[in-house]
């Protein structure tokens, strides 16, 4: 009985023991498998940062987790390949899921197919498009982790994957460096890992002596590579001796490559915050000095569902300082105590003007603290903050009715921005013909016109050439809407929009100036600003306006199905009504110019954005084109929309690099051929035995297996023999087809000569 007890138990732990040992073993035999997937979702992940600009961070951040996880389970899961895939497209799904918010929807009624296929795609089209993406992704990754099995197909697609983030890096606004560097580190880790995993296939007891001192032997591999990169890392920069094709193409006409070896400027947040060096976009929080340049976040701010698409107002600035905005020391008188419904004034005569009411109710998604409460101008109604169903205004809300502004007091933790509210706004609505009878300002009275001087002045930065400039290009003009018009279609025609504007240039202390004569480009920050200036600089009251664009509406996916095709936003939702996702991307600046009887008008300079105004009439006021003959002074920038664009070559040369490997691909057996035609010249087959034998042996070398000067072929491969007993057949046919074609008389014919090639990849492939 005792040594029952005794013996019992040592049977599991034995068990146990044996299933552990397995476990290792397998581990141990497919290491170079996990470190391929390792690799390959490196630089795949590293190539889905050329859509920056393009995907969500939603997106990132599910391709990010995907790819974690595929090679997590790689590395942990013994199973099949089938297997490992099953569970890999699983958390795909799951990570699709959690990322788009999916809620499932049930099946009604399972008598008809049509319910059947609509459930599905009730279902399936939630998850889009991250499903999509995320699975391209885990596609290459797999795909590229199984194919990359040889040493020249890793250097393939590591060649691939460098070029194509070279090409996005020049040709774009997209800053690639580090990824690039990335790239690289993964394919020489890549290839000394096959280096290593040839080694151990073909000199296994080697290899088993070698594990036995495994520190001395990867530790010198790391250390190097590692050297490598913080060498590169801490190298400092500079200008390389040769340039890429589209640097120099683009410097000698005159154009500057934003995000090459020349920047040298600090990037500063622009709609971010100035003081804490926030390089990426968002509301700002510091105006007083403009500039520099910033990278896009597209994080989601808040929420907005409205009757009317607008743009969400924020604060008001009017004193221009010659570098930014200030706030104005006379804000006006602060209306506090509101209460729920409560009709806000406003400071204007807006008798000619009409109007139409839009209700907003906002959900904000971060935890972030704003100066003022957002929404369309100018507001009318605060509906409910918070709760509607209490009807009470926090004490800490106020109104400023000169500046349209809700002003909210920050008391930090013991008074939360709120996370909700809703109000109700008052949108002018635009007649072009009314606009172009009446006069911006205030009248002819000179009292009224002192009571705004605000928006009038101008600091002693702006140079002669500036009004010189707004002279020009409002002269003609018959009207003062007219001219207002004419500035915010020359700012929008002859500059160029980018994040990440070429400060460097600028040499001007003032900040207009120096952009309309020297940078010659920029974003919001740079249009907004520069309206101003140069309509006060023709007598139109300008103040500007800071806030937030539109965002992004979802599409109706029933109405898309329904109607069998996708029509354009304003066919399906004339005025934009919905629920709009705001992102940092969206910050945004505008300015607004005061006409009698109608009030503040917003204007949209900035390209690519347009203000969302309702319309009245279909009437448009005509712009004539701004001669620019005799303007000495005046910025000349070129057109940028021209058909070869930097981003349509970049998407040309990346489809033609596709289509060119594609080939390759299919032809590579016929390519190789001719290449070995070419390279040894040879006429016929026993020439070509020849010489592809005197290749074979060139590559033994490489491979360790040397020919002393004095052996003949037969003897070299006689004692390759002894060492790779696993080629001798196969040597001795080399050798044997070596002699005859060389020394005898047979004549070889394709169909032998290509099985004698057969032969000598498959020794070159086992070496």
């Amino acid at each position: 009985m005792t040594m029952a007890r005794t013996v019992g138990p040592v049977r599991p732990a034995s068990r146990s023991t044996s299933i552990l040992a397995r476990l290792g073993a397998g581990l141990r035999d497919s290491w170079y498998r996990r470190i391929s997937t390792l690799m390959t979702a490196i630089i795949v992940w590293q190539l889905t940062h050329v859509f920056e600009g393009y995907w969500w961070e939603e997106t990132f951040s599910c391709i990010r987790f995907v790819l974690i996880s595929t090679v997590a389970l790689e590395w942990i899961i013994p199973w099949r390949l089938p297997y490992r895939m099953m569970l890999q497209a699983i958390v795909l799904l799951i990570a699709s899921g959690r990322t788009a918010g999916f809620h499932y929807v049930e099946l009604q009624n399972m008598k008809s197919l049509s319910n059947l296929w609509s459930w599905i795609a009730d279902n399936a089209s939630q998850l889009s498009p991250f499903i999509q993406l995320a699975a391209l992704a885990w596609g290459l990754t797999l795909f590229f982790s199984l194919w990359a099995s040889k040493r020249r197909r890793i250097i393939i697609f590591a060649a691939a994957s460098l070029l194509s983030l070279m090409i996005a890096d020049s040709y774009t606004m997209i800053y690639l460096w580090d990824e690039t560097a990335w790239a690289i580190f993964a394919s020489l880790a890549w290839l000394v890992a096959d280096h290593f995993n040839r080694f151990q296939r073909e000199h296994p007891s080697s290899w088993s002596e070698l594990l036995e001192y495994p520190i001395s032997f990867f530790l010198p591999v790391v250390f190097i590579i590692a050297f490598i990169m913080v060498l590169g890392i801490l190298t400092p920069s500079i200008a390389p001796i040769m340039k890429d094709p589209y640097t120099m193409w683009a410097e000698s006409h005159g154009k500057k490559v934003i995000g090459s070896y020349t920047d040298n400027l600090p990037v500063l947040g622009s709609v971010g915050d100035f003081n804490s060096g926030d390089t990426s976009s968002g509301y700002s929080r510091n105006d007083l000095e403009l500039g520099g340049g910033f990278k896009f976040d597209y994080s989601p701010v808040m929420s907005v569902s409205t009757s009317h698409r607008s743009y969400w107002r924020g604060e008001t600035r009017s004193d221009y300082t010659g570098n930014g905005w200030a706030e104005s020391e006379d804000t006006g008188n602060q209306i506090v105590g509101l209460k729920q419904n409560e009709q806000l004034p406003i400071n204007e005569d807006r008798s000619k003007a009409k109007t139409i009411e839009i209700t907003q109710s906002f959900t904000m998604l971060r935890e972030d603290s704003y100066p003022v409460l957002f929404a369309a101008a100018p507001a009318k109604q605060l509906r409910w903050v918070g709760d509607d169903k209490t009807g009470s205004i926090p004490t800490d809300l106020s109104w400023n009715p000169e500046g349209w502004e809700l002003r909210w007091f920050n008391g930090g933790s013991q008074n939360p921005y709120p996370t909700t509210y809703s109000v109700v706004s008052e949108l002018p609505v635009l007649n072009n013909a009314a606009l172009s009878q009446t006069a911006a300002g205030w009248g002819t009275s000179d009292s009224r016109k002192a009571e705004h001087q605000q928006y009038y002045d101008l600091p002693k930065t702006v140079t002669s050439r500036v009004g010189k400039l707004a002279q020009q290009i409002t002269a003609g003009s018959t009207n003062d809407y007219e001219k207002a018009l004419r500035i915010q279609t020359y700012l929008k025609d002859n500059f160029a929009y980018t994040n990440e504007p070429d400060t460097s240039l600028r040499t001007s202390p003032d900040f207009v100036d120096s952009f309309l004569f020297e940078v010659k480009e920029g974003y919001c920050d740079y249009f907004s600003t520069a309206m101003a200036v140069l309509g006060r600089t023709v007598g139109l009251p300008v103040r500007w306006v800071k806030g937030y664009a539109p965002g992004t509406l979802p599409y109706n996916e029933d109405e898309m199905r329904n109607q069998g095709f996708v029509p354009d936003e304003a066919t399906r939702n004339p005025n934009g009504e919905g629920t709009y996702t705001v992102r940092n991307a969206d910050a945004h600046s505008w300015v607004e110019i005061y006409f009698d009887g109608f009030g503040w008008i917003p204007f949209e300079p900035t390209p690519g954005f347009q203000f969302p105004y309702p319309i009245e009439d279909e009437q448009e006021v005509t712009v004539p084109e701004v001669d620019m003959s005799d303007m000495t002074d005046a910025p000349v920038v070129e057109s940028n929309s021209s058909f070869f664009s930097p981003r349509t070559f970049m998407w040309f040369a990346v489809l033609l690099l596709a289509a060119l490997l594609i080939y390759v691909w299919f032809r590579r057996q016929q390519l190789a051929d001719s290449y070995a035609r070419i390279r040894y010249r040879a006429s016929n087959g026993n020439e070509r035995i020849v010489a592809e034998t005197n290749r074979l042996v060139r590559y033994a070398r490489r491979k360790g297996l040397q020919r002393e000067e004095w052996e003949t072929v037969r003897e070299a491969s006689e004692r390759w023999s002894k060492e790779r007993t696993y080629l001798r057949s196969d040597l001795k046919t080399v050798a044997d087809c070596f002699e005859r074609a060389k020394y005898g008389t047979t004549v070889y014919e394709q169909a032998e000569v290509d099985r004698f090639l057969s032969i000598v990849r498959s020794i070159r492939d086992r070496m």
